[in-house]
């Protein structure tokens, strides 16, 4: 709790000085000291009762504060912290410190090392990066580029998770991906084309650790087509339809999960009006297996050790508002269900959080 309390008089020293400002960091050509604040405040309610997961809950906050320095538009450095805690642990479950530096080395290219922006920011599929990673995995540190413009999106980053020393006993941990979309229009905005293709590599070793579990490195790849109908130029919302291809592998031949190569198609229809979202799918897996996925798409259980369903066949549903959309707050309720076809169950998932990020910019010569 100290150092939280020392975190919030020191940026409460700097606040009195920056003026609140929706422009990013080096926007313009004049040096800046910029303060930015983010907070998730969250409620999870995980009701699963399936053989392969147990149900849990995950409610809490985090809080990261960042003081950013930007001498010129094209770079910027920050220091900050992440503090994360669950109700009722009694602890802070994370408090880490956060440094990173940034390079805009083009116009939409950025280059970044130390803390990144990850979590949902890479736009992965659930099934393997699990969206709930925006409350509990939200701080990433490791380094990024990313490139955005009107028709692509790219992010490539490395998140390193587990550091080793000489003769430790654990393994090192790190996960490498690769998030790619291309997004066109057709017949003067009438339809949207998207192409999305991810990667992502998790490895757990280290040559220099003597621990007793094998090496192991998993492969996990995605890539599909969205077709978006938008009539009227959207004025009453559009809807799509999207198909997406995925494989897992283990490519060390070690795996402790039983598995090695498996595959999966998933079927989505969906409709988007303002602020609501609605979604209707069917999962069809086999042998399935993404580390860092949600598991309720997984064929390996996540605390039966042994048991595996080796064929996953799932209706999906998904309808989510946001109530309170403003440009730094938001107010989201969803909710998903999950109705495995096979053993006739059904589970699901609610959630609320409420998320603050706002920026604080003070320019070279404002006072």
């Amino acid at each position: 709790m100290r150092y939280l309390t020392l975190i919030v008089l020191f940026m409460s020293g700097i606040l009195p000085a920056v003026s609140g400002q929706e422009d990013a960091v080096g926007s313009s050509d004049s040096e800046s000291l910029s303060f930015r604040i983010r907070n998730m405040n969250f409620f999870k309610n995980n009701e699963y009762t399936h053989p392969l997961i147990e149900g849990y809950t995950l409610t809490g906050y985090f809080f990261q504060p960042e003081l950013i320095y930007s001498p010129s538009e094209r770079f910027s450095l920050s220091l900050g912290a992440h503090i994360l805690r669950y109700s009722g642990a009694g602890r802070f479950s994370a408090f880490r410190p956060l440094v990173s530096a940034t390079y805009h080395f083009a116009p939409g290219a950025v280059l970044t090392l130390g803390m990144l922006s990850g979590s949902s920011t890479h736009k992965m599929y659930d099934p393997h990066f699990n969206k709930e990673r925006i409350y509990n995995e939200w701080a990433e540190e490791g380094l990024q580029l990313n490139f955005s413009g009107d028709r692509l999106y790219n992010d490539t980053w490395l998140s390193w998770e587990n550091f080793i020393f000489r003769g430790d006993s654990v393994r090192e941990v790190f996960t490498v991906g690769e998030s790619f979309r291309y997004s066109s229009s057709l017949i003067d905005g009438l339809f949207g084309f998207e192409i999305p293709l991810q990667v992502q590599f998790k490895h757990f070793g280290g040559q220099i650790s003597d621990y007793p579990e094998p090496v192991e490195t998993y492969f996990n790849f995605s890539a599909g087509a969205v077709v978006s109908f938008h009539p009227l130029e959207g004025r009453y919302g559009k809807a799509g339809f999207e198909y997406t291809l995925f494989l897992s592998d283990e490519l060390t031949g070690s795996s402790t999960t039983g598995l090695s190569f498996g595959h999966a198609e998933w079927f989505r229809f969906n409709y988007e009006y303002r602020n609501l979202y609605l979604e209707a799918g069917y999962w069809i897996a086999g042998n399935y297996y993404a580390p860092n996925g949600n598991p309720i798409f997984g064929s390996v259980s996540g605390f039966g050790e042994g048991t595996i369903i080796a064929d996953r066949r799932i209706a999906t549903g998904t309808i989510s508002y946001k109530l309170i959309p403003d440009s730094f707050f938001e107010l989201f309720i969803g909710f998903d269900g999950y109705y495995d076809t096979r053993l006739r169950r059904f589970d699901s998932s609610a959630t609320l959080h409420l998320k603050f990020d706002r920026l604080f910019v003070r320019r070279n010569g404002e006072r």
